[in-house]
Order: structure tokens, then C-alpha cells, then sequence
């Protein structure tokens, strides 16, 4: 089967669309009750290795009584409710409304179920042992977060038109006022702490920061833990949920409402630009951002990851052909059904009805669709406050020499700084080669060299910017 590689989330398929498109329900969990004579139950931890065309994707369906949620551990500890509809001596059944999935496993005996995961009218054979109850794997418990080591979190809850947003806001220690920044996740559905392969990212840059005296923000992506699950159609929604966001972190008590910046990871710095003249942020950071198309970013990320992972330039090649292929359905005004597109588009490169059916289902969604050729260069050049932008050098997703060229050909004369740390991937670890397939394995969640500079840039950031405060 031809290799298709079109990433912007690591893991893409098919839980989570790239470019946020596909994002996952709020954990309050709509379910119907079990039968209530058979005796049997299937409360506790259910887990097992989804193969989704290539990516192995590892599961976890937790059930607690009536209700049931499905974690999908290798994308950020998505959570994803499930609605059950079976839940008997002969096996467990429900639908994940968020995502368009569902579930059909049999009752092979007290540790195992096992049947099928169907999505986008894709059918993946899928076994799930049971752990116990309460027993997930280190990996997913990673995934919701950890304790505070400096200062404390409060919840909070921010509006942004009719949407919910959840999060978490992290004060240092003492009276304040303290400088701020809000936290932008990157692509794909991630929770408060930016939860990848089981690092929470932004859980320790919230510890960095505080131990510096700077507050931060950090939230729910919309469909994630505690915000609505309300799919947004373009980047420009989350640059307003990122924009009322910003409104509601200068008004809290403690912080000091003029010295408030943005900081995005990868996607999120694209974002951060895209919300910068309606949230006005004092400064702006931007970690391994992207600042180019998705589409371009797509095609650089691609051709980076198959040569380091030694399939070769044909193998790149062949690649670039189907991406421009399935590009060129996207780009096309007049569909008007992007999936079934999308479909015949691979199923005529070759590829198997359902795993073309998967990918059209995913790809052609209209956050997708919206993001494709979107350009952030008139944002990054309309903000005119100081920016400094942080790179890896064996950063395989948001390149480092042609997304910082992007920037700096945007930014022109405007105040911009630019920083590579070495020997660290995508998520600020240190790598080897920079392939997904060293996340979860990293030393540190992130290195602590990388820590150091992003903290000294907003640190020097804030005291460009807010010297009168």
C-alpha cells in the first residue's frame, strides 16, 4: 500500500484530524444504563493497541458505572466520551458522538473484548484487556497533568462568544501584581497542559514560569476536559477564543493587567498571530511555530519525516505527489462534498476504499479545508510588538529554517529576536533523530535547557514591555 504521510497533529489518525478539525467531547458523558439483571459489569480499565493504518494508537476505555470514556493515550490523553449503548454479558457497545465513532466489542471472557472501532467508514479489528479498576497506564495518568511545584492553580472558566472554555490559572507565590501569559496549545485536541505522548508540556512551562513570578493560563481545547465540545470551522475561532481569553486573564486578581503576552506552541503560534489585534498582547512568544501555510508546512514536515526515518527520497517523492493531489480537491470551490472527494481522489492513487474513506473523512473537514493555503503573514507583520521565536534544532514538524525565515521575511523591520536550542525535537526534548517516535521515551518532559531559554526570553520580554507597570 502506498504510504500517505499528512501531518500536522503526530498523531493524526483517526481519533484526532490535523489542524484541530476533529476535537473531542466534554467528559460530561451521556449513557444509557446496562442491563440490570445479567450481574456482570465491565467497571475499570480496558487497554489495547489500535492499528490505524500504520500508526499504532494506544487506548484506554475507563468505565465507571453507567458512564465510559475512551483516552487515547499517543493523542495528547485525548478523552473521548463514549455513549453506551450496550453494556451486557455479551459485550460492550457505544457511539463517540465527537469523532464520529464507534464502538462493537464482544465478551470473549472477564479479561478481554474484543470486535471493532469504526470510523469514517473504516472497520479496525480492536482488542482491549481489562487492567482493573482505577489502573490506567502511567501514560494516560501522565496526560491530565501534575501537581503544581510553584504556586498554585485556580480554576477558571472563560466565555468566547457562545463557547465554554476550561482552565487552569497558575499564580505564583505571593501578593502580585504578577506579569502573565496565556498558553496556546498546538494542532490536534490537547488538554490544559498541551498533553503529548504523555508530556505535559505546559504543566512544566506553568512550573518555569511561576518560579520566575510569572502567572500563566493554560486551557482545555474546545471538545477537551472541562470546554464545550463545539468543532471550530477555522483557525480564526480559536484566535477569538484566544483573543476572549486574554480579555479575561488581564481582569483577574493578582495580575497585572499591562504586562500580559501570548505564547504558542506550534500551531498555537500561528494562532497567537492570528489573535494578536484583538487581544493586544505586550509580547508575543512562539514556540517551534508555525508561520508558513499548512500546506507548505505539511510538505516540509512530510518530506522531513520519511528521510529520517530512512525510506528515502522516492519514498518523499511519491509523497509530495499525493499530498498535491488531495490538495488540489481541497482548493476546489465548487465540491461540495469534500469527503467523497477526497475519497475517489486516494482510491484512485491506489489506496483501499477504507482507509481512503478514513483519510477523506478527516481531511476533508472544513477546519481542514479552512487551513490549507491560510497565510499568517499579514498577521505576524500587522503585530508590532516584540516577538521572539524559539526553535529545535531536530524539530521534524515545524522546521526550523524555513518557518523562521517565514517570520522574519514577515516581521521585516519590527522588533523580533530568534533562538534555536540544539539537540531538542518538536516538544522541546532532547532527541536524537526528532521522530514522534522518541516522545513519550524523552529524559524530561522538556529538557531543561530549553526551559532555561524560554524562560530568560520572557523573562527579558516582559522587562522590554512592561518597565512602567
Amino acid at each position: 500500500m502506498r504510504q500517505l504521510v499528512l501531518l500536522l497533529t503526530v498523531f493524526a489518525l483517526p481519533l484526532a484530524a490535523c489542524g484541530e478539525a476533529a476535537r473531542t467531547g466534554p467528559e460530561t458523558v451521556q449513557t444509557v444504563e446496562a442491563e440490570p439483571d445479567t450481574g456482570v459489569t465491565h467497571d475499570g480499565d480496558w487497554a489495547g493497541t489500535l492499528n490505524a493504518g500504520g500508526a499504532q494508537l494506544r487506548l484506554i476505555l475507563e468505565v465507571r458505572g453507567e458512564t465510559a470514556v475512551l483516552i487515547s493515550v499517543d493523542q495528547g490523553g485525548a478523552r473521548l466520551p463514549v455513549e453506551v449503548t450496550q453494556s451486557d454479558a455479551d459485550g460492550f457497545a457505544g457511539t463517540i458522538a465527537s469523532v464520529g465513532a464507534s464502538l462493537e466489542l464482544d465478551r470473549i471472557d472477564d479479561t478481554t473484548l474484543a470486535g471493532m472501532f469504526s470510523q469514517g467508514g473504516a472497520d479496525l479489528p480492536l482488542t482491549l484487556s481489562h487492567t482493573g479498576a482505577d489502573s490506567a497506564p502511567a501514560e494516560a495518568e501522565a496526560a491530565t497533568g501534575t501537581d503544581p511545584v510553584f504556586g498554585q492553580d485556580a480554576d477558571i472558566q472563560i466565555m468566547s462568544g457562545g463557547v465554554s472554555l476550561a482552565g487552569s490559572l497558575r499564580r505564583p507565590e505571593g501578593a502580585g501584581p504578577f506579569p502573565a501569559i496565556l498558553l496556546l496549545n498546538g494542532s490536534g485536541a490537547q488538554d490544559r497542559n498541551a498533553t503529548v505522548a504523555g508530556q505535559p508540556l505546559f504543566g512544566v512551562l506553568a512550573d518555569t514560569l511561576a518560579a520566575r513570578g510569572i502567572a500563566s493560563l493554560r486551557l482545555d481545547d474546545r471538545g477537551v476536559g472541562g470546554s464545550d465540545a463545539v468543532a471550530p470551522a477555522s483557525p480564526h475561532d480559536l484566535a477569538n477564543d484566544a483573543a476572549a481569553a486574554m480579555a479575561a486573564l488581564r481582569d483577574q486578581e493578582g495580575i497585572a493587567g499591562r504586562c500580559v503576552g501570548v505564547l504558542g506552541h506550534s500551531e498555537g503560534g500561528m494562532i497567537a498571530f492570528l489573535a494578536a489585534g484583538a487581544a493586544d498582547p505586550a509580547f508575543l512568544l512562539s514556540l517551534a511555530g508555525m508561520h508558513m501555510t499548512m500546506a507548505q508546512t505539511l510538505y516540509d514536515q512530510s518530506e522531513a519525516l520519511i528521510l529520517a526515518s530512512g525510506a528515502g527520497q522516492a519514498a518523499a517523492d511519491q509523497n509530495r505527489a499525493l499530498q498535491d493531489a488531495m490538495f488540489a480537491v481541497m482548493r476546489d470551490e465548487t465540491i461540495e462534498d469534500y469527503p467523497a472527494a477526497l475519497t475517489e481522489a486516494l482510491t484512485a492513487q491506489g489506496f483501499p476504499q477504507d482507509t481512503a474513506r478514513q483519510q477523506g473523512a478527516v481531511w476533508g473537514q472544513d477546519y481542514s479545508i479552512a487551513s490549507l493555503d491560510l497565510d499568517p503573514a499579514a498577521a505576524i507583520s500587522a503585530y508590532d510588538g516584540p516577538v521572539h521565536a524559539i526553535f529545535g534544532e531536530r524539530d521534524l514538524q515545524a522546521l526550523a529554517g524555513p518557518q523562521s525565515q517565514a517570520l522574519l521575511a514577515a516581521r521585516g523591520d519590527l522588533p523580533t529576536e530568534v533562538t534555536v536550542v540544539p539537540g531538542v525535537n518538536h516538544l522541546f526534548q532532547e532527541a536524537e533523530t526528532g521522530l514522534p517516535q522518541e516522545y513519550a521515551n524523552a529524559p524530561h518532559v522538556m529538557s531543561p535547557g530549553a526551559l532555561s531559554a524560554i524562560a530568560y526570553a520572557a523573562e527579558a520580554l516582559i522587562n522590554e514591555t512592561c518597565e512602567t507597570e
